[in-house]
């Protein structure tokens, strides 16, 4: 069967339709519930990123007006310039015929010639990917599972409200500002130690921390805003001083908004112990609650030993729809 390596920005709406296709097939063969993206989400997102610049390869597997699989190459040029992501499926009914293996054996190639000397991917606990990655020299050491949990946010709307008080009360000396879409101009500089502050996560996979700086940023919200993504930011301000002292951020995107995606909270050290994370997560789902009423979920993702974060999820009410197995190959 052919695989044809294509240009991302080659992705018109069709194909990308034709793509999706193919995820939500696998997706219904898994019984998973994750949210499969629309043909405008999935050729936006290839063609911007999270930071402007396209993914780096796409292929598809058999003939581009009926694929049965597809695959990607990211390369990451800000840090781990080691590294290569890869992301493939191939739709059931074409599995076990050594498509996907090809396919596979293509990207790696494309990623050994640029220098990568790792690959990392991931698949769904329970599903063919888990089999099919241990069988091709891919191993689980040193690499995340990633629990995706999802809150119900038409189930019990008060509930953030009563949550807000608790946390509140524990951090009194803090204000909270809302900020939707791209940062103005003057905030980028803070920004920059928000999001860095997510390094300091639970980490033992032998990534390098992601590198931020106000470049970085800018670039972030011109990706999301090409992408039909509204980014929404809920920032904590310690009311003394003025400084900055945690964010979270939320997507939605507005091709299918039903579904929200929650992207990084973090505290920055200096003001932990305020119940920080809890305070601005439900001040995001107040804010929803009242702009966004077609929002009906958020999902999440958290690593199985972010102990800290997932106790504050559960307290919200999150329930865990699926685990991503993190995987990795030496070249």
């Amino acid at each position: 069967m052919d695989i044809t390596r294509i240009d991302p920005l080659d992705v018109d709406l069709d194909l990308a339709d034709r793509l999706v296709a193919v995820d939500r097939a696998s997706h219904e063969h898994a019984g998973l519930e994750l949210p499969v993206q629309s043909g405008p989400s999935r050729m936006f997102s290839l063609q911007h990123g999270n930071d402007g610049r396209p993914v780096d390869a796409v292929w598809v597997v058999g003939p581009p007006e009926e694929p049965v699989g597809w695959g990607l190459v990211e390369l990451p040029f800000l840090d781990n310039r080691d590294l290569a992501r890869l992301r493939a499926i191939v739709s059931p009914a074409h599995r076990r015929a050594g498509v996907g293996t090809a396919l596979l054996e293509q990207m790696t190639a494309f990623a050994g010639e640029r220098d990568r000397t790792q690959l990392t991917t991931g698949a769904w606990l329970g599903t063919d990917g888990i089999g099919f990655l241990g069988a091709r020299g891919f191993g689980t050491q040193g690499q995340h599972q990633y629990a995706v949990r999802r809150l119900d946010l038409h189930e019990d709307p008060t509930r953030w409200d009563r949550l807000y008080g608790e946390a509140a009360a524990v951090a009194s000396g803090y204000e909270l500002v809302r900020v939707a879409g791209p940062a103005d101009e003057a905030m980028v500089p803070d920004l920059v130690a928000l999001h860095e502050a997510i390094n300091d996560a639970p980490a033992d996979d032998g990534r390098e921390p992601d590198a931020w700086d106000p470049d970085r940023v800018r670039a972030y919200d011109a990706s999301m805003a090409r992408r039909h993504q509204t980014t929404h930011r809920v920032l904590a301000r310690h009311s003394e001083t003025g400084e900055w002292a945690g964010m979270s951020l939320l997507c939605v995107d507005e091709f299918v908004p039903t579904v929200a995606f929650q992207e990084d909270t973090t505290v920055v050290r200096a003001h932990r112990g305020h119940r920080l994370g809890l305070l601005m997560k439900c001040e995001m789902l107040r804010w929803l609650a009242a702009e966004r009423p077609e929002v009906a979920a958020a999902d999440t993702w958290n690593a199985t030993d972010n102990h800290h974060m997932i106790a504050v999820n559960e307290r919200l009410g999150c329930r865990v729809i699926a685990t991503n197995v993190g995987y990795r190959r030496l070249l």
